[in-house]
């Protein structure tokens, strides 16, 4: 699990990836623990830690998540890239 430092705008990155995933799972009408199953991890506090923007969304996770909402992996890996600060968005 890694923290967030709250540097370089990094608390804005991780607020928006956590407000991702938790509209993703509003929107499939799951639980947290529900989540949590699905993806592995058996361990509520961490998809919660990930949607208040505390935690970084694991990339051992981003398969499990990407299949549980339906979404294309590469597109969560690239997305997750940007919101954590290991790339940068391309120019429109």
């Amino acid at each position: 699990m890694v923290a967030n430092n709250n540097y370089d705008g990094a608390s804005e990155r991780y607020r928006e990836a956590g407000e991702w995933l938790r509209g993703q799972r509003q929107y499939w009408q799951i639980t947290q623990a529900e989540l949590a199953e699905q993806a592995g991890v058996g361990d509520v506090s961490l998809i919660d830690g990930i949607e208040r923007g505390e935690v970084v969304l694991p990339r051992s996770m981003q398969a499990a998540i990407a299949l549980a909402f339906s979404v294309d992996r590469a597109e969560l890996t690239d997305s997750c890239e940007i919101w954590y600060g290991q790339k940068t968005a391309a120019a429109a």
